[in-house]
């Protein structure tokens, strides 16, 4: 910030000008202030687009992955019961269990 004036007592225009150039040193101030919070802005958006991009091509691989183990066990499970009990039983189970075909 712009150090105080040191005058010992300003009157007239002198007074008037300090105060305008105080004022105008305080707009260039916030002025800078202003570019450099649009520029942090624009480079969180960006960072933020790119996390984004990210994270939608994980979640599918991730869905696919666990939709893949998940239909595999299931697969597997029911084929072992289906050789133990058999399909029609197989299918009174499911029913029971709120599951249907």
């Amino acid at each position: 910030m712009a150090a105080p004036r040191e005058d010992p007592a300003p009157s007239g225009p002198s007074k008037a000008q300090g105060d305008a150039n105080d004022l105008a040193q305080a707009y260039r101030e916030l002025l800078r202030g202003e570019q450099a919070a649009t520029a942090l802005e624009a480079n969180l958006s960006n960072l933020e687009s790119k996390l984004d991009a990210l994270l939608a091509a994980y979640e599918p691989a991730e869905t696919t992955e666990e939709g893949g183990k998940d239909s595999d066990a299931g697969k597997a499970s029911r084929k072992t019961s289906e050789k133990k009990e058999g399909p029609a039983q197989q299918s009174k189970e499911d029913t029971q269990d709120g599951k249907q075909s």
